[in-house]
């Protein structure tokens, strides 16, 4: 097991809904990632995620129950794109436009009514804005935002540390919905603040980590004696989501510097992280199966870890669920965005993102994958693509040779047909149809960012013209067969009775002459000359007499 490794200090994602499983996100560090990276991906989906910034300077999101249509901006979703944007670097004015939208909201975000305090929340906020360099700012009266968390941290015997929710519990979704995910945002925020309270809730953070190495998502009753996850009841599916471990990996990692127990629960959930990762790279939800939100989640945490090897899986996977455009026409503009899974892209093939209603889980799989995607691996050779030497039959089935596709990255094919590839680090055999007609047609392999050119030269059905010198040879004579209307350099037959007497290619300007013997026997003689292929021909004829 490594120990963390990062390039620099300080919260990268802090938070957001996961759009199926209710979990969110946040974390610490910029990913360790190897010098063999490419960073076109990463640039790719932020520069998307940045026509999402609404004019508040908030992400927003749409969804729908019982027939009902609900729009608003999605608070935690833009601290998520904030700090998303910062771990690639280059959008500080945008992360600058969020995180004043987040503090003027911070009421609405994390204590909406007078007796409701969301712990989670208000933890994930101070975070941001502590990562930003702001002073908290006030919720309610005269307390502020760091105030607020602090309020929301128990000191009650056997509880000290574990924070929790405030609610009118006459209301009718009472309830203290508090979990290891803001205990996770609170242990940061808290520690990077210098509150007094930092140790305790850090220490209840780590009491949730089980004996496999998972963080459980969900805290013990209050009436347990014992708050830990392994003297807790067994442990539910739900628990043993990677997206939590991850999510708390993530927020340890800036606090471990010489402190054991931390390194070691880090060393375990890498470990459990490990584990979970498919043979593909990517990893599963226990309710909703392998999505990019939670390999986005994992592929970074794996990433700041220091496991490089299965970061670049993670973000592998992630980049061939990234739109690249000109394979996907009616998407072109979307270029950067990643579906939260497979069945995300055929619908958004069908239905297009023009439905805030369909727009509203790509953007929150493409916030969530974007700090992964920094580990994606670079190509190991130019891009290029080249086609076979020579003329080939218009119409015919080809192979055509990609290079220079990165691993994931996924490209069009076009000139010759439409054909989507991904690349697998490796040259790329790529099967078109020639269009019909004589010509030099252009193909062209093209990424998000980027296209190289090859020429195919085609040669459609054609009458060649034939010409002979005579009308009637002398047994034994001589013919002579010219041949026009031919490819410059295009190879040429020419064959009398049927059998082939001569062969070679025309001249630059199309043209081909050879002169051979007729041979004694009499009789009518059937010319019949045909160019590289076998559409391409003409017949005459002579006698001997």
């Amino acid at each position: 097991m490594s120990t963390p490794r990062r390039r620099r200090s300080g919260a990268l994602l802090a938070g957001g809904v996961l759009v199926a499983s209710g979990l969110t996100l946040a974390g610490p560090s910029a990913p360790a990632t190897a010098a063999t990276s490419d960073p076109r991906s990463a640039a790719l989906s932020a520069r998307w995620l940045v026509g999402e910034i609404q004019a508040d300077g908030l992400l927003h999101t749409t969804s729908e129950y019982a027939g009902e249509r609900y729009e608003g901006p999605s608070y935690g979703g833009s601290i998520d794109a904030a700090n998303a944007l910062r771990a690639v670097g280059g959008h500080q004015a945008t992360v600058a436009r969020i995180t004043d939208a987040i503090g003027a909201s911070i009421a609405a975000y994390a204590a909406p009514t007078a007796t409701d305090v969301y712990s989670g929340s208000a933890a994930k906020a101070l975070a941001l804005l502590v990562d930003e360099g702001r002073t908290p700012p006030t919720v309610r009266g005269g307390t502020d935002l760091l105030e607020l968390v602090e309020g929301t941290v128990s000191t009650e015997p056997g509880l000290a540390g574990r924070l929790q929710d405030a609610y009118d519990p006459t209301s009718e979704w009472a309830a203290d919905y508090a979990n290891t995910i803001g205990q996770a945002f609170a242990a940061r925020a808290l520690t990077q603040t210098g509150s007094g309270l930092a140790d305790e809730v850090t220490g209840y953070l780590l009491d949730q980590q089980c004996g496999a190495g998972f963080f459980r998502l969900y805290f013990a009753e209050k009436t347990a004696a014992d708050q830990t996850c392994d003297g807790a009841d067994p442990a539910l599916p739900t628990d043993q989501a990677a997206d939590t471990t991850a999510l708390v990996a993530l927020q340890l990692a800036d606090l471990a510097g010489n402190d054991a127990e931390i390194a070691g629960a880090l060393d375990r959930a890498e470990a459990w992280l490990l584990a979970q990762q498919r043979p593909d790279g990517s990893f599963a939800d226990p309710q909703n199966g392998v999505n990019a939100n939670t390999t986005g989640l994992a592929g970074w945490a794996l990433d700041v870890l220091g496991a490089d090897a299965a970061a670049t899986r993670a973000a592998t996977w992630l980049r061939a669920r990234q739109l690249a455009g000109e394979c996907e026409p009616g998407l072109a503009r979307e270029a950067g965005a990643v579906a939260y899974d497979d069945a995300g892209i055929s619908a958004a093939r069908t239905y297009g993102l023009a439905d805030p209603l369909d727009r509203t889980p790509w953007v929150g799989a493409t916030v969530q994958a974007l700090p992964a995607l920094l580990a994606a691996p670079a190509p190991t050779a130019a891009r290029s693509i080249a086609a076979p030497r020579g003329y080939v039959r218009a119409g015919s089935r080809q192979v055509l040779t990609v290079r220079g596709l990165a691993a994931g990255e996924r490209a069009c094919v076009t000139g010759a047909g439409r054909v989507a590839v991904l690349g697998s680090g490796a040259a790329a055999k790529v099967r078109v149809t020639v269009p019909g007609g004589t010509r030099n047609r252009t193909v062209r392999v093209s990424t998000a960012d980027g296209s190289a050119t090859t020429a195919v030269q085609a040669l459609g059905r054609k009458r060649l013209q034939v010409a002979l010198r005579v009308r009637a040879v002398r047994p034994g004579g001589r013919q002579v067969v010219t041949v026009r209307g031919l490819a410059p350099r295009e190879s040429v037959r020419v064959a009398l009775r049927g059998r082939v007497v001569a062969k070679g290619r025309a001249t630059r300007a199309g043209t081909f002459r050879d002169a051979t013997r007729v041979g004694a026997r009499r009789g009518a003689v059937k010319v019949r000359v045909t160019g590289q292929f076998a559409h391409r021909s003409a017949t005459t004829s002579f006698r001997v007499r």
